[in-house]
């Protein structure tokens, strides 16, 4: 994906190039914000080993599709495309979480997080090493047929043990929504998501001109291993905030990872060294890795496992909504007061989000363990208020 700026160079586009990548990267998530919910719910009636397969399938055969386009329109078209019909990820947590003992359900979904993370990482390397070798047509039809592998290995080797129930409530994509926002637990979780969106989404689009900025002279080797910094630390701690999530609580591991990020990228609007910059902004990654992992680990725990695939959709639509978002003000706030002005408007969200996530924190009801799962709340209302039971 880093590479489509160039693919578009390969087949001819010399004006508003620069437009014409930001409606590439724009297409999918816009696309995926609407859809993803929908096959979300799709996976707790069906099946989430079905909804894998069908996303992983898409996926492969977009990715060929995108190597024979010849214009630009037909690669925003199939970007679009791309973020209407995948959802291989959020279908993998879902199909993990109900399948798996919820005791170590967490962690299972922490580890599939990270290896999500490694692969946003390896990827970018990986695929310039095709393009060398294959080119920009050759590197997508290579793409493509290791995600068909990968739906391959699912489809024989994936069992899915838990099923959808057949007497599952029948609900549409908009009580399903008015579930979300009625549970504070769900609220809490997508207000958090769509807020640790926004960090990569606001700052990579100013980031190398920062850094520019910062050394003048830094090798371009050198950006590229710093804005890979927060995935690094994504790879590397997700799975232990998972751990300390489960030892204490997992709101107090979000908490962590808000405040921390709130200083830390404080901090970098200060900071003029690129060296202190780069640990600082490494140190800000392993703050925000508490978050998403202790959100998904929420879902697992705290959620029924009926709701589960629309859970990790409506998960997956909060974080394209902050990633969509994120740059419009970015490009605003930077160009208005500066690139380095940037770091303090996802500060400052950061510390509004923190008090408000915590306001919602008071109003989560009782652990199931608690009360008697199937028994509505005192003076628990019929309908909407009814069906978010599923969430606490």
């Amino acid at each position: 994906m880093p590479f489509l700026p160039l693919f578009l160079q390969d087949i001819g586009v010399k004006h508003n190039l620069l437009r014409w990548s930001g409606l590439i990267f724009a297409a999918h998530p816009v696309a995926a914000m609407f859809a993803q919910p929908a096959w979300g719910k799709l996976g707790d009636k069906y099946g989430r080993k079905a909804m894998v397969i069908r996303a992983g399938f898409c996926l492969g055969c977009i990715y060929f599709a995108m190597s024979f386009c010849t214009s630009p329109w037909q690669l925003v078209l199939l970007r679009f495309i791309n973020g209407a019909l995948t959802g291989f990820i959020p279908g993998s947590y879902a199909l993990i979480a109900t399948n798996t003992p919820q005791e170590i359900a967490p962690r299972a979904v922490a580890i599939a997080q990270t290896a999500s993370a490694t692969g946003m990482i390896i990827g970018p390397a990986i695929g310039g090493l095709l393009a060398h070798i294959f080119g920009y047509h050759g590197s997508m039809r290579v793409s493509g047929a290791a995600v068909l592998f990968a739906t391959l290995l699912v489809w024989l080797l994936v069992k899915e043990m838990h099923k959808p129930s057949a007497s599952e409530e029948q609900t549409s994509l908009f009580q399903d929504f008015l579930t979300a926002l009625d549970s504070p637990i769900l609220k809490s979780i997508l207000l958090t998501v769509a807020l640790c969106g926004t960090f990569a989404a606001a700052i990579n689009p100013i980031l190398a001109l920062h850094l520019k900025q910062l050394s003048g002279t830094a090798p371009i080797w050198l950006t590229g291993a710093i804005f890979s910094l927060p995935g690094l630390a994504f790879t590397v701690s997700a799975y232990l905030w998972t751990a300390f999530g489960e030892r204490n609580d997992h709101r107090i591991a979000i908490n962590i990872g808000l405040a921390g990020t709130f200083i830390l990228a404080f901090l970098l609007y200060f900071i003029h060294n690129l060296w202190i910059f780069a640990v600082t902004y490494f140190t800000a990654g392993l703050c925000l890795a508490a978050i998403t992992p202790s959100a998904s680990a929420i879902i697992c725990t705290r959620v029924d496992a009926d709701f589960h695939g629309r859970a990790y959709g409506l998960q997956q639509s909060a974080s394209m909504l902050g990633a969509l978002v994120a740059p419009l003000a970015s490009g605003f706030v930077g160009t208005a007061f500066g690139i380095p002005s940037v770091f303090i408007m996802v500060s400052g969200l950061f510390m509004a989000g923190l008090i408000a996530i915590n306001t919602i924190f008071k109003r989560w009801p009782l652990p199931a363990a608690s009360a008697a799962p199937a028994a509505p709340a005192a003076g628990e209302a019929a309908g909407t208020r009814t069906r978010a039971r599923r969430c606490s």
